[in-house]
């Protein structure tokens, strides 16, 4: 088995992972509601585990699709979207490990795990889009991606980061919450954006893992 195809294999393997778990805490976590808060609320409390092994097979799964397309991605563009790809996986396990604080924590007493979460936050999420625009307009014209929908989940993930920060400031910093506003639909977009990026990682890897 070449080293390529290995990662590949583990590239499946820990998306498909990642998003067994993430479904899981739907059914693990019901009064937590899907549609109202964002999935690292999941890391609180009870199975807070499941969420942090979600995370980090996201992050082992990004990291393999780095060294499983190293060699397969001669051009400056897609090397560009190889270290977003590489810095991805570093956000993500980061999210991991640092759980985020409850929503109500005022920011002059978040802990350094909660700081650390939103550093993860920052770090991983951009990486995470660009190396996904990067990666399917590098590998967009070889043979074995041409019939793939990389641009189909490359959109899906860009349209729901957007839709998820559109609502990020609506609802602004500050302003007490408010049930019938746009804030219920939170989740949803958050959900959206993490699907997408594991079904992108499999789709990718699936060409050199079969």
């Amino acid at each position: 088995m070449t080293y390529s195809l290995f990662a590949a294999r583990a590239v499946v393997g820990a998306a498909a992972l990642a998003l067994i778990a993430l479904a899981a805490l739907h059914i693990l976590k019901p009064d937590i509601h899907p549609f109202r808060t964002m999935i690292s609320q999941y890391a609180l409390g009870r199975h807070g585990w499941v969420m942090a092994l979600c995370f980090a097979a996201f992050g082992v799964a990004s990291g393999c699709l780095f060294g499983a397309l190293i060699a397969h991605v001669p051009s400056l563009l897609g090397r560009i979207g190889l270290a977003f790809l590489l810095a991805a996986a570093v956000g993500l396990a980061m999210a991991a490990r640092f759980p985020m604080d409850a929503v109500s924590t005022p920011r002059e007493q978040m802990s350094f795990t909660g700081k650390m979460h939103g550093v993860a936050f920052m770090m991983g999420v951009p990486c995470q889009i660009l190396a996904v625009l990067l990666l399917s307009l590098a590998l967009g014209n070889q043979t074995a991606y041409v019939s793939l929908p990389l641009l189909a989940l490359t959109a899906v993930v860009w349209l729901s980061l957007v839709v998820m920060i559109a609502i990020m400031l609506i609802v602004g910093p500050g302003k007490p919450p408010n049930p019938s506003g746009p804030e219920r639909f939170l989740g949803f977009p958050n959900r959206l954006f993490m699907v997408a990026y594991g079904v992108w990682l499999v789709v990718v890897a699936w060409p050199m893992a079969r």
